[in-house]
C-alpha cells in the first residue's frame, strides 16, 4: 500500500500523520490484500487491476467481494483520540461493480484498535446511502467524504479506520482513501463585503465616463439578507474602484493571493456566459485572466499575485479596481479579499511531495489539487483550475512551463516540458 503525505514517518506498522494522507494500491501486488483486512467472515478483499479509468487514473484499486455486510478494517490507517480537531473529513473513492444489492449503501466509519471490533462504542458516524441517492451507477467512480464535524461520539476514540458499506452482497472497488487536516487558518483582509454598506450606495468607479457604468450596493441575488455590488457596464474597462489599505507593517508582497466572488445575471443581450477579468493597481492593469462564467451562479476567482511582477512595488495603501472587461456587463461582485502568505509561500518540500505522471496530454496528480496555475517563461499564464486530480495540456505550445499548485495551504512549483 502506497502511502504519499506531506510528513509520514514509520516505525514498523504505525505512522506519524502530521500532515494530508492519502492511501492509494499503486505498490501493492496483484492478489495481496494491500494492508485491508475483511471483518466478520463477510466477504474478501484483494488489490486488482483497475479497469475503470474514467475518473481514476490508478492502475490498481482494492477489490472488495461483499458477502455478508463486511467491514473493511485497514490496519495502517491509525486515527488518534479527538481526530476531530485535527482532521476535517475522510474521502474515499468507491466503484460499485455489481451484487445482488447495489443501490447506494450507507457508509458507516469506525475507528477500532483491531480489526475484530466494529460496535457502537467504535463507530464515528454514517453517510446515508455514501451521500448519493437511489441506483448505483455500475461501473463509475464515486467519490464519498464523510466529516468528522458529523461524528457521534465526541471525542473520535483512537483507533485505525474502518470503513462499512451496510449491503449484503455488493461487490466493488475502494481507491485514495485520504485523511485531510483541517486547513490552516490565514490571515486574510477583507477588502470588501459590503455588509458596512446601506443599500443603494452608489460606489465609486474606474471608467471613461459616468455614464459607462454604474456600481450600487443591493441585496445579494441569491441571499436578500446580505449586500452584494451590482455593476453595469455599457462601456469597456470599467471596474469597480477599492482604495486599500493594508494593516500597519504590511505591504502587497506580504499577500499571495486576491479572492472574490462574482455573479453573472442571465439577461439577455449581456455577457452572461464568459468572464474577461481585469485588476489595476494604482491604475495600471496588471491582470487579465480570461475565463468561462456560469450564469445564475456565484463563482470564487482567485488571482495568485505573485505573477504580477511589479507587486514589490506597491506599499501599505494603493488603489485596486476590479471588474469584468465588457461593454454589456451586468453582473455582482462579493466578498473581496487578500490573504497573506504563510512563511514563505512556499514549502521546504516543494520540489518532491507533490507527485504527478503523464499520459498522453494528461497530467494526473497524487494529491487533490485546490488552485493550480500553468504560466510560460514569460510570465503569462495559459492554464488556471480548481480541485482538480488532472488536467489535460493539449493547448499548450511546445515549449518550458512553471507549474504553480496550491495544496492545503502549501506552493509547490513544478517544470512542464511540452
Amino acid at each position: 500500500m502506497k502511502k504519499t503525505t506531506l510528513l509520514l514517518t514509520f516505525f514498523g506498522l504505525s505512522m506519524v500523520l502530521s500532515a494530508q494522507t492519502k492511501i492509494t494500491f499503486e505498490d501493492a501486488e496483484i492478489g495481496s490484500t494491500g494492508g485491508a483486512t475483511a471483518m466478520w467472515d463477510g466477504g474478501t478483499v484483494d488489490v486488482v487491476a483497475n479497469t475503470y479509468t474514467t475518473g481514476n487514473p490508478s492502475s490498481k484499486a482494492l477489490h472488495v467481494l461483499n458477502t455478508n455486510y463486511l467491514p473493511v478494517y485497514f490496519g495502517n490507517v491509525p486515527i488518534p483520540a479527538g481526530a476531530e480537531t485535527l482532521y476535517s473529513k475522510i474521502k474515499v473513492k468507491y466503484l460499485i461493480i455489481g451484487g445482488t444489492d447495489t443501490n447506494y449503501p450507507t457508509l458507516e466509519v469506525f475507528s477500532s484498535p483491531s480489526s475484530s471490533l466494529a460496535g457502537a462504542t467504535e463507530k464515528i458516524g454514517e453517510v446515508g446511502w455514501a451521500g448519493l441517492w437511489g441506483t448505483a451507477e455500475i461501473g463509475i467512480w464515486k467519490t464519498v467524504e464523510f466529516t468528522f464535524a458529523n461524528s457521534i461520539l465526541k471525542p473520535v476514540p483512537s483507533g485505525n479506520l474502518i470503513l462499512k458499506l451496510s449491503k449484503s452482497n455488493t461487490e466493488y472497488l475502494i481507491d485514495d482513501v485520504e485523511l485531510v487536516l483541517i486547513p490552516v487558518a490565514t490571515p486574510t483582509v477583507i477588502v470588501n463585503d459590503f455588509e458596512a454598506n446601506n443599500l443603494t450606495d452608489v460606489l465609486a468607479m474606474k471608467r471613461w465616463s459616468t455614464t459607462d457604468a454604474s456600481a450600487i450596493v443591493e441585496s445579494n441575488p441569491t441571499n436578500a439578507a446580505n449586500k452584494s455590488v451590482h455593476i453595469l457596464a455599457t462601456n469597456w474597462n470599467s471596474c469597480l474602484e477599492q482604495i486599500i489599505a493594508l494593516p500597519a507593517g504590511k505591504v502587497l508582497a506580504d499577500y499571495d493571493k486576491l479572492t472574490f466572488d462574482v455573479y453573472l445575471n442571465n439577461i439577455d443581450g449581456t455577457d452572461n456566459t464568459y468572464k474577461d477579468i481585469e485588476l489595476y493597481l494604482d491604475g495600471t492593469k496588471v491582470m487579465h485572466p480570461q475565463s468561462a462564467g456560469v450564469a445564475n451562479a456565484w463563482e470564487t476567482k482567485v488571482f495568485m499575485l505573485d505573477t504580477i511582477s511589479s507587486i514589490t512595488s506597491y506599499g501599505n495603501s494603493f488603489k485596486l479596481d476590479l471588474g469584468i472587461n465588457s461593454n454589456k456587463a451586468n453582473y455582482y461582485l462579493d466578498n473581496i479579499k487578500l490573504t497573506e502568505k504563510t512563511g514563505t509561500g512556499f514549502s521546504k518540500n516543494t520540489f518532491n511531495v507533490l507527485t504527478f505522471k503523464r499520459t498522453g496530454n494528461t497530467l494526473y496528480f497524487n494529491q487533490t489539487i485546490d488552485r493550480i496555475e500553468i504560466v510560460d517563461l514569460g510570465g503569462r499564464n495559459v492554464i488556471t483550475a480548481k480541485n482538480i486530480n488532472e488536467i489535460n495540456i493539449s493547448n499548450l505550445n511546445n515549449g518550458v512551463y512553471l507549474m504553480k499548485s496550491l495544496v492545503m495551504g502549501e506552493t509547490y512549483i513544478k517544470k512542464i516540458i511540452n
